[in-house]
């Protein structure tokens, strides 16, 4: 008697563990992809739903690929603490001497333009990084702007401010209570289109070109699903359609969120 109820509790806390243990074959398979939640029109949330070209881009690259996906929509900062601890990739993100140290990065997923933004009655003659030595600078909390400019950074060439949201740092820019804020050039154009902004802006001179990736990390069982995800990649601009899918998204995005 006793040792049947001995070996009915082993069954019943050895179900009890297979009950409780995730599943690994979803884990491995369904791709899980943070993205920034307020970086329009590249990717952002609005009315609980997922938007931007990135979201729109990664989603048809695995379906070309046959890669089931999800998205999630959070600050970076949240999207970056995902990734480090391998609970999620990250669509959007820039290389960086550190980064490549801890993610594997799909093919580039499209070249960004950095730009400077600054109030019209005063003007900054920005043609380089060492234009922005001891100025106030309103970048988004989490990013980085590439590896010479973190280092300007960690240096105190200039006072970085951390925002959630560009409209967050063109305000406290209206404000006065910064000098510049660095933007993504299609982002800055479509926010200037609606005349929020007019009091602003954007030095002719960029402060840098950066691609963009999907990146995962190095210890995430999903890695694997990265070399496929590349060759779908591949295949959509040999074909065209990565060209034609990012034409058709700019064209019919003339105005993002505000």
């Amino acid at each position: 008697m006793t040792a049947s109820i001995r070996r009915l509790g082993l069954t019943l806390l050895l179900l009890g563990a297979c009950l409780a243990a995730p599943c690994r074959g979803q884990d491995t398979e369904t791709l899980t992809v943070a993205v920034d939640a307020n970086a329009p029109p590249f990717m952002y949330e609005e009315n609980e739903r997922v938007g931007g070209l990135y979201p729109r881009l990664v989603s048809a690259i695995c379906d070309k690929a046959g890669i089931p996906h999800m998205f999630r929509a959070l600050t970076w900062r949240r999207a970056l603490f995902e990734l480090d601890r391998s609970a999620m990739a990250a669509a959007g993100i820039y290389k960086t001497v550190n980064r490549e140290q801890r993610y594997d990065f799909s093919l580039p997923l499209y070249q960004e333009r950095i730009v400077v933004v600054y109030l019209r009655q005063r003007p900054i003659e920005f043609r380089g990084l060492p234009d922005l030595d001891n100025k106030r600078v309103g970048v988004m909390a989490g990013w980085s702007y590439g590896d010479e400019f973190d280092r300007a950074r960690a240096d105190k060439r200039f006072i970085a401010y951390d925002g959630d949201s560009d409209r967050q740092n063109l305000q406290l820019l209206q404000r006065g209570n910064l000098d510049a804020v660095l933007a993504i050039q299609e982002a800055m154009d479509a926010r200037l289109q609606n005349g929020a902004y007019a009091n602003l802006a954007v030095a002719p001179a960029i402060l840098a070109s950066k691609p963009t990736y999907l990146a995962i990390n190095k210890t995430s069982p999903q890695l694997p699903l990265l070399q496929r995800f590349n060759q779908a990649l591949e295949k959509m601009r040999q074909d065209g359609s990565y060209q034609q899918l990012v034409k058709q998204f700019f064209t019919g995005h003339a105005s993002s969120k505000p």
